[in-house]
Parts: structure tokens; C-alpha cells; sequence
């Protein structure tokens, strides 16, 4: 018995001691809470953007990558706390986030779906383009290596975003979209070169809090969306990754956002 202790204690100190090492000591806290707020003119209307710097922020010489979370006012803190946890634990590079807030929802549903679904994520999408990006690279030692992380119709924003103007993003990571509309048979827009992009893109169970009609219809969607990217992959050259998170479709976003991080920055994905 006693043998048994000694043995147990040792192997509990060895496993201690190799999760020391793996443990990266932050530099300093990271700088959470900023909240700055941004006239745009595009969208005739004030935008609030939420802003976590990495540690050791001050000390850092280098321009770092951005990566930007939509719906912010709600999933910024989540994002943010990924963040924080993996500049402990891991190897993933620093990078400055920024979270884009609602002012309405009214306003996220024209913001981020496309004409065919009845939005002008046109226009969202030259907000980001000629506003938000001068500005985080004029405010924030910040380059122009930039990644974008929606879930639901914020996903839906990240794949028109895409397929639309993919030299904006050089990873996307899309949460659970509803893709009906996003692309049909007619379309070539997965034709196009996307040979340096990154698509980490995952559904959910859907059910909770949907009828079990429009839960079926996201994940047949989701499947064409898919064998439409399996089908374009030797003409386009995009480096994707299809998921499934077995859990619903809000809470989808918590495992989302951390794997497709993980591999947007190519990290212990698998």
C-alpha cells in the first residue's frame, strides 16, 4: 500500500511538472474592456468596436494579425476569454481582437445577410474594407493580416465575405450559417483562386430552440454548401476544414470559435 502511495505521488509530480512546462508565463495581463466608438459614414450611424490587446502588448516592436468577432455585444467576452486562456497554454501567435457590436438587431440582420437573403451585407462589408480596417491599423500596432470569426448570420456574413472579396481575410472561421441562399448551381464563385485562404467552418445539432423543420433545412443546406466545396476544391485551392459541434446551435459558438482559431493559426487542430 505504501508502495502504491509513492508510486501514485510520483506520477501525479511528473504530470504536474510537464503541464509547468507546457504553461506559457504571461508577460502581463491583457488589456480587456476597451470600448471606442466609430462614426460611419457608410452606414450613416455610430459603431461600437470592442478591443483586446495581447500581453505584453507595449513591448511588442512587430505589427500583429487582427482578428475580428462579429456580434460583439455578446460574444466579444467569450472571444476574448479564448484569447486569454490560449496565450497561456498555447503556441498561437498574439493578435490583436476586435469585436464589431449590433447597435439592433435590426441592424445585424441588414448588416450581415447578403440581397439573397434580404440584406446589404454590401455595404457592411465596405464598412469593415474602407473604415474599421484604416482605423485599427492607424490606432493599434496592427497589420494587414486580419481573420474573421461569425457564427449564425454572422457565419453567413463570413462565407458572402468570402466568396465576394476574399482578399479582405486570409482566414474565416463560420459558425453554424444558414446557407440556403448563399450559393446555388449557377454560381462560379467558388471557382475563383482562394489558393492562400483558410475556411474553418462548422454546423451544430440545431434543435434547440428551432422547429424541427428549419433545423432539418440548415443541415441539409449546410451538406450541399459542403459537396458544392469538395466538388470546386481542385479549381479554387482553398484550405478548409468541415466541422461538427454536437451541441446546439447557440451554444455551438463556444467550441467554434476555439477550434476554428486553432486552425485558421494552424495550432494543434487535430
Amino acid at each position: 500500500m505504501t508502495r502504491f502511495k509513492i508510486l501514485l505521488f510520483s506520477l501525479s509530480s511528473c504530470i504536474g511538472s510537464l503541464f509547468a512546462q507546457q504553461m506559457k508565463e504571461p508577460a502581463e495581463t491583457i488589456e480587456t474592456n476597451k470600448i471606442l466608438t466609430i462614426q460611419s459614414i457608410i452606414l450613416d450611424e455610430e459603431r461600437q468596436l470592442y478591443v483586446s490587446l495581447p500581453a505584453g502588448y507595449d513591448t511588442i516592436t512587430s505589427e500583429l494579425p487582427v482578428v475580428y468577432v462579429l456580434d460583439a455585444e455578446y460574444k466579444f467576452d467569450i472571444a476574448q476569454s479564448i484569447q486569454s486562456y490560449f496565450s497561456i497554454t498555447t503556441k498561437i501567435p498574439p493578435y490583436i481582437l476586435i469585436g464589431i457590436a449590433n447597435p439592433s438587431q435590426e441592424a445585424r440582420q441588414r448588416n450581415y445577410l447578403p440581397k439573397s437573403y434580404g440584406g446589404e451585407a454590401h455595404n457592411f462589408l465596405r464598412f469593415l474594407e474602407e473604415e474599421v480596417f484604416s482605423f485599427a491599423e492607424q490606432s493599434f500596432k496592427a497589420n494587414e493580416v486580419r481573420y474573421l470569426a461569425g457564427h449564425s448570420h454572422g457565419g453567413v456574413f463570413a462565407i458572402y465575405s468570402l466568396l465576394n472579396n476574399s482578399e479582405l481575410f486570409g482566414g474565416y472561421i463560420a459558425i453554424d450559417p444558414s446557407l440556403k441562399h448563399i450559393y446555388n448551381e449557377r454560381d462560379t464563385l467558388l471557382n475563383q483562386d482562394l489558393s492562400e485562404k483558410k475556411l474553418y467552418l462548422a454546423s451544430s445539432d440545431v434543435a434547440y430552440g428551432y422547429l424541427e423543420d428549419i433545423a432539418a433545412d440548415m443541415q441539409a443546406d449546410f451538406a450541399v454548401f459542403k459537396n458544392h466545396l469538395y466538388q470546386t476544391k481542385e479549381k479554387n485551392n482553398l484550405t478548409f476544414e468541415i466541422d461538427h459541434i454536437n451541441d446546439d446551435h447557440g451554444n455551438s459558438y463556444i467550441q467554434g470559435f476555439s477550434r476554428g482559431l486553432r486552425y485558421i493559426f494552424s495550432w494543434r487542430f487535430k
